[in-house]
């Protein structure tokens, strides 16, 4: 999975084939037909596999949290982490192959509702659950936003493109900081009334 997970990122779904997913595993073809039946069955598995991971990582870094304020620092963290840890996944999430693609499409947007999911039920303010899911997809705009521009600056010959990072060893932090103390500031001013009066 990993190493199809390197060249689908690399290439796309229709320009990788299962021979050079074979080849970067050091397996033959009918070796990865015993375990998927095809190649959309492997691509929809490993979209499903990875966003799985990003929901796991935001909240279990978010239940370590004892503030609220904690909880947003640990959420972005966790989501600066995993676009450094697994860029490959991150591109295969956010990039724009497999959102363009109708066969993936639904299973991106599945991914995104079950992120959009976990942050609504983390955030605690006076608001209902449409206005809190409204916020909560706010909060991910800003996240991957963010993520997707400091992915950009990032020197390609230093860090190249699919490559896993390290987190501590990249403004990663700062930035995520950043973001937090923007989310935190919005998120404390958020009221019902607000939203009515709109």
């Amino acid at each position: 999975m990993r190493c199809a997970l390197q060249c689908f990122s690399k290439n796309s779904y229709h320009t990788t084939s299962m021979d050079e997913i074979g080849a970067a595993a050091g397996v033959t073809k009918p070796v990865i037909y015993r375990h998927f039946s095809s190649k959309r069955q492997l691509y929809s598995d490993l979209i499903k596999e990875v966003g799985e991971e990003l929901c796991t990582n935001i909240r279990s870094a978010t239940e370590r949290a004892r503030t609220l304020h904690e909880r947003v620092e640990l959420g972005f963290e966790a989501y600066f982490r995993f676009a450094c840890e697994s860029r490959a996944g991150y591109e295969l999430l956010f990039g724009s192959g497999p959102r363009r693609d109708p066969e993936f499409r639904d299973a991106i947007v599945q991914i995104e509702n079950e992120i959009a999911d976990l942050v609504t039920s983390k955030i605690e303010a006076d608001l209902d659950e449409t206005q809190r899911r409204f916020v909560a997809l706010g909060v991910i705009s800003l996240a991957e936003g963010t993520v997707r521009r400091w992915l950009s600056t990032l020197d390609p010959a230093k860090y190249p493109p699919f490559e896993s990072i390290s987190y501590e060893n990249t403004d990663a932090a700062t930035w995520a900081k950043q973001v937090t103390d923007l989310a935190w500031a919005g998120l404390r001013g958020v009221r019902r009334d607000s939203h009515d009066a709109l």
